[in-house]
Parts: C-alpha cells; sequence; structure tokens
C-alpha cells in the first residue's frame, strides 16, 4: 500500500471509529439534554496529509462585542486532536464567534511548510442552549470546516 492510501485508510479508520463511539454514547442516553455536561462549543482538528489528528495545536476563542474582538477563552488541542473545555456554559451568549487556529505554529512543530499562518472560523449563535461543534480538516495547502454535531 503506498503512502497516500495508507493515510487515507488511517483517516478513514479514526472517522469512523469515533463516529461509532458518539453513535453508542448516544444511544445509551435517549434522552440527551441540549445542554451539555462539558463544553457547549467543541473542535476536531485534523491533519488530512498525515491522516492523524492535529496534536497541540492552539486554538483560541473570542467573541464580537461592540464591534471589537474579545478572547473569551484558549487551550490546546489534546493527542486525539479536540480541546476540551473551551467553554462553560455561563459563557455561551448569543451572537459573533471566532475561533482562531495557529496553524502556522501547528506546521512548524512538525517541520512542515504550510501555506495559511492561521484559521479563523467566525460562526454566529443564535440558540446557545444547542451544541455547536466546529472541525477542522487540515492539510499544509488547505483546509476545510463544517458545523459537526
Amino acid at each position: 500500500m503506498d503512502a497516500a492510501a495508507a493515510r487515507v485508510k488511517s483517516l478513514t479508520s479514526h472517522l469512523v471509529s469515533n463516529f461509532s463511539a458518539e453513535e453508542e454514547n448516544h444511544q445509551s442516553k435517549p434522552e440527551a439534554s441540549s445542554k451539555m455536561a462539558g463544553s457547549p462549543l467543541t473542535s476536531h482538528v485534523l491533519d488530512t496529509a498525515r491522516g492523524s489528528p492535529a496534536s497541540h495545536m492552539r486554538i483560541e476563542v473570542y467573541f464580537l462585542a461592540g464591534g471589537q474582538w474579545k478572547r473569551i477563552s484558549e487551550g490546546f488541542t489534546n493527542s486525539d486532536g479536540r480541546c476540551p473545555g473551551l467553554l462553560k456554559q455561563d459563557q455561551f451568549l448569543p451572537g459573533i464567534y471566532k475561533m482562531f487556529f495557529d496553524t502556522g505554529a501547528y506546521f512548524k512543530n512538525i517541520n512542515t511548510k504550510g501555506f495559511y499562518p492561521f484559521v479563523e472560523v467566525v460562526f454566529e449563535i443564535e440558540d446557545p442552549s444547542q451544541h455547536y461543534h466546529v472541525p477542522l480538516l487540515l492539510s499544509p495547502y488547505s483546509y476545510s470546516t463544517y458545523r459537526g454535531s
């Protein structure tokens, strides 16, 4: 199997195992509360070029207040590419948010030249009682994001 096929297989395996675990957790809690026990805002960063989670990436969360961005949280992704505990429920209000992903430092740490020094994802929260998941799929020369569940 060539390197590209191995990366795709690794990434697919990771995504499928996470989906199965999340589905199993959901089934064991049939009436899951809309207020999450953990952070109401989560992220998962996957390095699609390497076929693995992007660990130790700095993420900052900002809130737009009075026309100015105010940093309200920051953290680093763990070995699974997740950053648990980004926000507490009482911090999560309706409004405009920005997640800053420090992709430049991440790529420097893995000795890879990347094109994007950082990624900013701006989104609007209307109902803070819901859970919002903002994944980032990343490679040195591209990225993609979407509203996850």
